[in-house]
């Protein structure tokens, strides 16, 4: 069974290992994106705080004139006074940023001509769309996997806690490199799990997520937004709806606004409710595009089992849930695992030259051996 045990956790880990060290390093790289983001382009991300805030139909008409060539897709409004507000299009990396105090546009940036955003599509879609998520997805399984049969390698023998927990730096260094190894994936092993868990459950949500949360709870987390009536015309003013959904729950912040993608979708504002884990919110309140009618809010703490859970996802897997302390560790434990998996790497690739050296002296000597008889 050890045998069996080590044998996939060698080539698993072989085989991952080149996703993972690229998913520790993107992941350490991008978790504090937004901080960077402001720093590196306060011209884009920073506003002077004012007394009254531009509507929804403002902003949103700012918006569409801003770029043209795709429709708006969503708000992403200010978390704080200073903030601008990013507008995200539909079809495109493109990204607009407005004064939320007048609408005014800051400017315009494509997300894959910048360092962070190629970080981020690398990070979540290897570069490749919906196919590069779902193979993120599986390695991030594969992790989980790595991790579970490493500590069931590593565990000690008769106790021997002590030394199963040291790195023996006076080794050489192949000794070296396995203890750090060893090391660092108990240490960080419960961390890394959770994170690659959840890195796999926002990848795969319908082939993994939807299915285990059914078959746990007995329903999933996933439902349709309701649809807008069959007529056609002009839209229904925004600022009415955002009025209407922050009056629905006058105790949350208004996170998002989504535009519907079809004639028939609703319009959604997306708000996080006190208690809610999640940093955006998991909150839904649905409106008719065409009359402004309230078609379904979408309250996730009164939501059941499946959704609560799913709720909790990406919260463990940015490390936003306790704070900018647990998103430093989030940034360690990045890096750990792109350290587990170069130094895994590292130590087959030794032991693979080392046995070639080994067979070529052995070669060496039996010709030797046969010259001189």
């Amino acid at each position: 069974m050890r045998r069996l045990i080590s044998w996939l956790h060698r080539y698993v880990g072989l085989a991952a290992a080149v996703v993972l060290v690229m998913s520790g390093i993107t992941g350490a790289l991008i978790t504090f994106d937004g901080e960077i983001g402001r720093a590196t382009h306060p011209e884009l991300r920073r506003v002077e705080p004012r007394p009254a805030a531009a509507g929804a139909d403002t902003l949103a008409a700012s918006a569409r004139e801003a770029w043209t060539s795709d429709p708006v897709r969503m708000l992403v409004f200010p978390e704080s006074p200073g903030d601008a507000v990013e507008v995200w299009y539909r079809g495109s990396g493109m990204r607009a940023y407005l004064d939320p105090y007048d609408g005014h546009v800051l400017g315009l940036r494509d997300t894959h001509d910048s360092l962070m955003g190629i970080l981020v599509d690398l990070h979540t879609n290897l570069l490749a769309g919906e196919t590069g998520r779902a193979v993120i997805g599986w390695f991030g399984l594969a992790a989980v996997l790595l991790v579970v049969l490493g500590i069931w390698l590593w565990w000690p023998r008769r106790g021997r806690w002590r030394q199963a927990l040291t790195v023996k730096w006076e080794a050489g260094a192949g000794r070296v490199w396995l203890d750090v190894h060893k090391v660092a994936g108990v240490v960080t092993g419960v961390f890394l799990v959770v994170i690659a868990a959840t890195g796999a459950a926002l990848a795969l949500p319908n082939v993994v997520t939807e299915p285990l949360l059914v078959a746990l709870t007995g329903a999933g987390a996933k439902q349709a937004a309701p649809a807008s009536s069959s007529r056609t015309g002009p839209p229904a003013s925004l600022d009415t709806m955002v009025q209407r959904a922050g009056a629905a729950f006058p105790e949350g912040r208004i996170t998002r606004l989504m535009l519907p993608a079809s004639p028939k979708g609703a319009v959604t504002v997306r708000m996080r409710l006190p208690g809610e884990i999640h940093q955006v919110g998991r909150t839904f309140i649905h409106f008719d595009r065409y009359d402004g009618r309230l078609l379904r809010a979408d309250n996730v703490l009164e939501s059941n089992l499946a959704t609560r859970i799913n709720a909790w996802f990406y919260p463990l897997h940015t490390g936003v849930y306790g704070g900018t302390a647990t998103r430093v560790l989030n940034v360690l434990f990045g890096l750990s695992l792109a350290l587990i998996s170069l130094s895994g790497g590292w130590m087959w690739v030794r032991n693979r030259l080392a046995r070639k050296r080994a067979e070529a002296n052995k070669r060496g000597r039996a010709q030797v051996t046969s010259a001189a008889n």
